[in-house]
């Protein structure tokens, strides 16, 4: 596999390791005497008077509470160092297919890594996906590393490659960015197929269900932005790579990555699944030149340390992201 091809891969484990805080990988966090100010936007056309709720990602108990203002803006300040959800309850907005003043009618969430000083809470129907997408049961733990990931191959899908759903501000009146242009295919794809706001953004999609989403979404996106003629092709969780000159074989491999990373003097750990397809079958293993140059860019995150890896022929049911090769 070539170097840009591997980085293509790595671009998504970095995203989440740099997500890990000191007090706040693996779901784990602490509380700090330091002050941080977390602000942002709740988008669904901007929500006005909805409930700001900040949990603890680990056990769920509320931190802070606070209301969206006009243009859904919020803010408060938290004496709190971790992971935390950032979920967004009633409220209203304009909605872009109907130009309705519409009541939200699901929950809205993010999740952050947050850390003294400021940090930026973007909440949108795309986070919410990523959030269900990368936790499908309450079993699954909680973690902005988790979050990070499933949030970048999200937006890759949705043609929003670099694009962080979690910072950026969708822009959807007037002169759209590319984000609020998403969102407004959004709300056209509810109503041209009577899907509600829940049924979206709540479900943990199998692949035939991503397929399927791919066509009708394409159709609603060129509706609701006249002149476009975009096509679209969903796979949750998986970053397809082609060209790579090793894909195309039956096997697969998960790997587990675990070690530490150290963050401002303080060592937290890691422990990340990911899953690899489209390898000659019988090649799982540290013996594959493919995978060692691959995995060999952990050792690049700066402050990862006492790295292990191990291979299973099969993946694990949730893995942060999926690496096809073809």
């Amino acid at each position: 596999m070539t170097n840009s091809r591997v980085g293509i891969f790595w671009v998504l484990t970095a995203s989440a390791l740099l997500a890990l805080t000191a007090c706040g990988g693996g779901g784990t966090a602490a509380t700090s005497a330091a002050t941080t100010t977390l602000s942002g936007s709740v988008v669904k056309g901007p929500v006005t008077g909805a409930t700001v709720t900040i949990k603890k990602a680990s056990d769920g108990s509320v931190l802070a509470t606070t209301t969206t203002g006009a243009g859904g803006t919020y803010s408060l300040s938290l004496d709190y160092v971790g992971d935390v959800i950032v979920e967004v309850t009633g409220g209203s907005y304009i909605d872009e297919a109907s130009n309705v003043s519409t009541p939200l009618a699901a929950p809205l969430k993010v999740v952050l890594a947050v850390k003294p000083g400021n940090v930026t809470g973007v909440v949108t129907p795309l986070t919410t996906m990523a959030f269900s997408n990368a936790f499908p049961s309450a079993a699954t733990p909680v973690t902005a590393a988790a979050f990070d990931a499933r949030a970048a191959s999200l937006a890759a899908d949705f043609k929003l490659a670099g694009v962080n759903l979690a910072t950026t501000v969708p822009s959807v009146s007037g002169t759209m960015n590319d984000y609020g242009k998403v969102l407004a295919g959004i709300s056209r794809y509810m109503q041209l197929n009577n899907v509600t706001l829940p049924a979206l953004v709540n479900s943990s999609f199998t692949s035939a269900q991503w397929g399927s989403f791919s066509g009708s979404f394409a159709t609603a996106y060129n509706a609701a932005n006249p002149g476009s003629s975009m096509s679209y092709s969903f796979s949750g969780n998986t970053a397809t790579i082609g060209g790579s000159g090793v894909g195309g074989g039956s096997g697969t491999c998960g790997v587990n990555i675990a070690g530490s990373m150290t963050v401002s003097g303080i060592s937290v750990p890691l422990n990340l699944d990911y899953c690899i397809t489209g390898i000659a079958a019988g090649s799982c293993g540290a013996g594959n030149s493919t995978l060692a140059q691959a995995l060999s860019g952990q050792s690049g995150i700066v402050g990862a340390v006492n790295l292990a890896y191990r291979y299973s022929d099969t993946c694990v049911a949730n893995p942060v992201v999926t690496l096809k090769l073809n």
